[in-house]
């Protein structure tokens, strides 16, 4: 593959401005727990408005999102080249909800808190085939991740929660990714955090921080899956502060009893809704998506830093769905110092693994000259060069 010479610095900045992707956020409030609907957080954008969006190729920008969902996409699922999954009496192997559902324990009560959440789930169905469409690519490493670790797979729906499974989401509060943590979490639990990467939007990455951190707070609560994940959501300090603060005063210590955050009161409640929506679903009447329980995505080690749009050529993608792939990575390049791995759709990795094997180290690198003219701006060229 021939390789072209670096033969000037201002293509750098214009790719680079044409690859940040961590400036644009817009944010949405917090719901209270009156108005139920998913956790308020942000999902970064590629452009300051939809009015972009037809002129930027390969992405698809939600411009017409319903206000209740409180997200906005970057990229939509059909970006990802990966093919629907099919209706559930066309499957040839199991469900991967119906697995899913087959192993969810959690007790759930019958209280205010979980029903409110559960009417509103209830109410938009669209809203949970759109979260089936973005986890298509993840789901099932997720699950496979969760059991290898004996962890309970209601943790399957967490990022439900967290993000409606989108790897670019932003919260008011620095938390970033699939998972939604903030740096100083992210470092904490193995998320690297530099100028060319971010572990915490790498969902591989992150979901193993996310099943670390969660571990290590099942065993600080005694093994309260309840008051574990009300620490995932607010801290572990103030958990185990309400937790002391109850104790003091003769009351129940319990998840349902404790004096948490607003946002952390409705949080459990939403998982628990989920879990028995699922598990329910006939119950409820309620038209669960289906996902076949397979992977649809192979991690492939590249070895060596790799310009991501040649990256994407030599796996037959377009730049925008290896990103949307692969959102971990913040510049036009993966960090020289790794990771390396990328997650590449199951048809074409084969194309990938040849092309790689064609290609050394040192013609991974492409750059392109370019010349100023009148008319140039940063944000013109950038959009040129993906």
């Amino acid at each position: 593959m021939k390789q072209i010479k670096i033969l000037g610095v201002f293509c750098c900045v214009a790719l680079l401005a044409g690859c940040q992707i961590t400036d644009n956020v817009k944010t949405n409030n917090l719901n209270t727990e009156d108005e139920v609907q998913p956790e308020g957080f942000v999902a970064v954008e590629l452009a300051h408005n939809c009015d972009y969006a037809p002129d930027v190729p390969d992405l698809a920008f939600d411009c017409e999102a319903n206000p209740s969902d409180n997200f906005t996409n970057v990229v939509s699922a059909d970006t990802f080249d990966i093919a629907p999954p099919p209706e559930l009496d066309d499957i040839p192997h199991e469900d991967i909800w119906q697995h899913i559902r087959e192993g969810l324990n959690m007790t759930i009560p019958d209280n205010r808190r979980v029903n409110n959440q559960l009417n509103w789930y209830r109410k938009h169905p669209d809203y949970m085939m759109r979260v089936n469409k973005r986890a298509t690519p993840f789901l099932y490493h997720i699950v496979q991740a969760i059991e290898a670790q004996d962890l309970p797979l209601e943790l399957a729906l967490l990022p439900i929660v967290e993000s409606a499974f989108d790897p670019f989401a932003y919260s008011h509060g620095r938390a970033a990714g699939m998972w939604q943590f903030i740096p100083e979490t992210g470092k904490r639990f193995g998320m690297k955090q530099n100028w060319w990467y971010d572990g915490r939007r790498d969902v591989i990455v992150a979901t193993q921080g996310a099943l670390r951190y969660l571990t290590y707070l099942n065993k600080t609560f005694s093994g309260n899956w309840l008051h574990a994940l009300a620490a995932y959501n607010s801290g572990e300090g103030r958990v185990l502060k309400a937790i002391k603060k109850n104790k003091r005063l003769g009351k129940n210590t319990d998840f349902w009893s404790l004096d948490l955050p607003r946002e952390t009161r409705a949080y459990v409640p939403k998982l628990l809704a989920l879990s028995a929506l699922l598990k329910h679903n006939d119950k409820y009447d309620f038209p669960w998506p289906t996902l076949e329980n397979q992977a649809f995505t192979t991690l492939v080690d590249v070895e060596s830093q790799i310009d991501l749009a040649l990256a994407a050529d030599m796996a037959g993608l377009s730049v925008a769905a290896l990103h949307a792939l692969n959102p971990g990575f913040n510049r036009w390049a993966t960090d020289p110092k790794g990771p390396h791995a990328l997650l590449i759709p199951n048809d074409n990795v084969a194309k990938f693994k040849a092309a790689l094997s064609e290609t050394s180290s040192k013609e991974r690198l492409n750059w392109v000259r370019h010349k100023i003219r009148n008319g140039d701006s940063l944000l013109k060229v950038a959009k040129r060069y993906h």
